[in-house]
């Protein structure tokens, strides 16, 4: 006959043998610690190295490609990338502060340009990366901040059915919410993963975007082409901490998950783009 749980004399309440309690303590921990995590990974600047591009798909395939639109080898890429399934998304020069017109990218979208010279800009970049999954910013933290701007870039990608990815180099953007307004599924970096390319940086960085996603459920990284980058990018996701999945940047937008488009919670990172 099972033996029926001893009551405590005074008040009645259950009593739990110790080793049960503990085991039961434990899968309750477990479970916590272990809540699932979705990390998507977009790797910028690509379209300069044949070399480096061909190690970032030599990543798993959920990694993303940020081309920049006329870099010399944006093409070759692309077409590398569309064989082993990459998701590619324009990565689009965009006015920095302080503005620099000698130093800027080919294609630089500004403030100051006229809707018609825009619209051009924003086409011919489109045209040179096809098969793009959606758009983020190369630079940008004057551009992204004028809401104009903003409202007349959301409109070229809506009407061609792109996301949006704010890569937040300024904590005055207005990207996102530009997006938002027009209704295009939009999401926003969580950490620059090598804002300073050491690897003791970059492994601090990674550990805080799977804190950010054990909490919130998902987290968006973007990475650079650097060599130290790339190295550990190559050790760290084929062997991602229990509970954590890398999963394409567009498996966070086709989910139901309103926390996906409104990221209230998060805090502007301190961190900036290199280029700004």
């Amino acid at each position: 006959m099972q033996k029926a749980p001893e009551k405590n004399n005074h008040n009645g309440v259950t009593k739990i043998p110790m080793k049960r309690g503990l085991a039961l303590l434990a899968g309750w921990l477990l479970g916590t610690q272990l809540q699932a995590a979705e990390l998507a990974v977009v790797v910028d600047d690509l379209g300069y190295s044949l070399e480096r591009a061909e190690r970032v798909l030599a990543l798993p395939d959920a990694v993303a490609l940020g081309m920049l639109p006329f870099a010399p080898m944006t093409a070759d890429i692309v077409r590398r990338a569309r064989i082993t399934g990459h998701e590619i998304i324009l990565h689009q020069p965009m006015e920095p502060l302080p503005a620099n017109r000698h130093h800027a990218a080919r294609g630089t979208l500004t403030v100051d340009m006229s809707p018609e010279h825009f619209a051009a800009q924003i086409d011919e970049a489109l045209r040179a990366v096809p098969g793009i999954v959606g758009v983020n910013n190369h630079t940008g933290s004057r551009l992204t901040q004028d809401a104009d701007a903003m409202r007349r870039l959301m409109g070229h990608i809506a009407a061609r059915n792109l996301l949006f990815l704010d890569s937040r180099t300024t904590a005055d953007t207005v990207a996102y919410a530009m997006a938002r307004e027009a209704r295009i599924p939009a999401l926003q970096r969580d950490v620059f993963l090598d804002h300073v390319a050491s690897t003791e940086a970059i492994e601090a960085e990674f550990h805080r975007a799977v804190a950010i996603a054990r909490r919130r459920g998902y987290a968006v990284i973007i990475a650079h082409p650097h060599d130290a980058s790339l190295s550990y990018l190559q050790r760290t996701l084929s062997r991602l901490p229990d509970g954590v999945t890398l999963v394409p940047l567009t498996r966070l937008i086709s989910r139901d998950r309103p926390a996906t488009l409104a990221r209230a919670e998060n805090p502007a990172s301190p961190h900036r783009s290199l280029g700004q």
